[in-house]
């Protein structure tokens, strides 16, 4: 498969040993700077494109690459705000879009895990619940993208959540707490309490290369496909969830 690599950072480089380890061919790298390289023949050529830039720049590179009509598997966070007009823009241009907060298949199955415990918590009011997410301090936004998508299914759950903050204390409002050290490639724990026990569960990456393989696996699968996309949709299309 030829790729095409939007960002060339730390992720950038992992996801280009994965690409390479499975037999793929790297047409084309963007860098900050660089997007004259957009309308090149060496771009266009590209069967799929992996996207890790920042929030700044991704909603722009996603666009330009569906101009150039090549299928975007995006894993920046940050820039959601413009996520319906750069749907609307995808699909206007006939293009393809795999945008997830996290691509990693750990994260992905700790979710499901989160979906389900939410929705039988909704049924037990004496829980309540929190999250806490950890990550390196080169991550700009917080909390992060995969936090904020925990957040939202246990709010699409259990109707007694309509809202979090990271500062706010009130019934109906999930607590987080957001911690930017070191090299940390990312920890995400939820915890339900009560009086008598709590009940957790953590998914804590040990390197980058779960997120730079669940990209390739992405890039893998969309190439060919015309449409919008969620990692949920890749996965249960591989039986993995």
């Amino acid at each position: 498969m030829k790729t095409a690599l939007i960002g060339y950072g730390k992720m950038g480089k992992a996801i280009e040993r994965f690409l390479t380890q499975r037999g793929h061919e790297i047409v084309c790298v963007v860098e900050a700077g660089e997007e004259w390289k957009f309308s090149t023949d060496e771009f266009r050529s590209a069967e799929a494109a992996i996207e890790f830039t920042c929030p700044a720049a991704a909603a722009r590179n996603i666009m330009l690459a569906a101009e150039a009509g090549v299928p975007v598997v995006c894993g920046s966070t940050g820039w959601y705000d413009r996520r319906q007009e750069v749907d609307d823009f995808v699909t206007a241009h006939d293009g393809a879009l795999l945008a997830a907060t996290n691509f990693s298949i750990g994260v992905n199955v700790m979710m499901e895990l989160n979906r389900r415990l939410a929705a039988m918590m909704s049924s037990l009011p004496q829980y309540t619940p929190s999250l806490s997410e950890t990550h390196h301090i080169h991550k700009l936004d917080h909390p992060s993208g995969t936090a904020i998508t925990l957040l939202e299914q246990i709010m699409h759950e259990d109707p007694l959540y309509t809202a979090w903050s990271e500062d706010e204390a009130a019934a109906g409002v999930i607590p987080v707490e957001c911690e930017r050290r070191g090299e940390v490639p990312g920890i995400h724990t939820v915890t339900w309490t009560s009086d008598v026990d709590s009940i957790s569960i953590t998914h804590d990456a040990r390197s980058r290369d779960g997120f730079a393989l669940g990209a390739v696996m992405a890039a893998e699968w969309i190439a060919g496909r015309k449409g919008i996309f969620t990692i949920t949709q890749m996965l249960r299309s591989l039986n993995i969830l």
